[in-house]
C-alpha cells in the first residue's frame, strides 16, 4: 500500500508556528499513522506572512460566517486568511492530498471546536477560516482534528475514509 499524503497543521508536527512561538507537537501522529502517511505541513497564519510569535486572534461575530480578529489591535484578518485558503486549496487540488489532520480550537485550522465570540462571551462553536474553506471546497476529503485520532474507532473511520471515500468522522 502506498502512503497517504495528508495536510497536517504544522504546529502538530513540531514546527514553532503558533502565535506564542511554540508548537503543539503530537507524537502520536507519527506513532499511529507514520507508516501509512506522509505529512504535508500547513500553517495558514504563517503562510500569509504573520510572524511568529504574533498577536493572538479569535473568531467573532456570526458563527456561520465569523471574522478572525486580533485581540489587541482589533485587526480583521478574515479576508487575508480566506484569500490564502482559496489559493492554497487551488494548489492542493493539483497534489495527491487524501485528507487533513488539523489542530483543535485554532481560528484558522480548528475544524469543529473553535469558540466564536459575540458581545463579550463565547457564544458558539465554529470552524476556523482555513478549515471551513477546506470543508466547503473539498467536501469529499476526510478531515479530522488530531485529538480525535486518540479514539480508535475515529482513527479507523478516518483511515478507512482515506481509501474508501467515506465521509470523515
Amino acid at each position: 500500500m502506498l502512503p497517504y499524503t495528508l495536510g497536517v497543521s504544522a504546529c502538530l508536527l513540531g514546527q514553532k508556528v503558533r502565535y506564542d512561538g511554540r508548537h503543539k507537537f503530537d507524537p502520536t501522529l507519527e506513532q499511529l499513522l507514520g507508516r501509512q502517511c506522509v505529512f504535508m505541513p500547513i500553517c495558514p497564519e504563517v503562510e500569509v506572512g504573520l510572524g511568529t510569535p504574533r498577536e493572538p486572534m479569535r473568531l467573532e461575530g456570526d458563527p456561520a460566517n465569523p471574522r478572525a480578529i486580533t485581540l489587541h489591535s482589533r485587526r480583521d484578518l478574515t479576508d487575508l486568511l480566506a484569500a490564502h485558503a482559496r489559493k492554497r486549496l487551488d494548489a492542493l487540488l493539483c497534489m495527491p492530498v487524501q485528507g487533513f489532520i488539523l489542530t483543535c480550537r485554532s481560528p484558522s485550522c480548528g475544524l469543529r471546536s473553535v469558540p466564536v465570540y459575540g458581545e463579550g462571551d463565547r457564544t458558539a462553536i465554529g470552524s476556523g477560516i482555513f478549515a471551513r474553506a477546506c470543508a466547503d471546497r473539498l467536501p469529499q476529503l476526510p478531515m479530522v482534528e488530531a485529538i480525535q485520532l486518540q479514539q480508535p474507532e475515529v482513527r479507523h473511520l478516518f483511515l478507512a475514509s482515506l481509501s474508501g471515500g467515506h465521509s470523515s468522522p
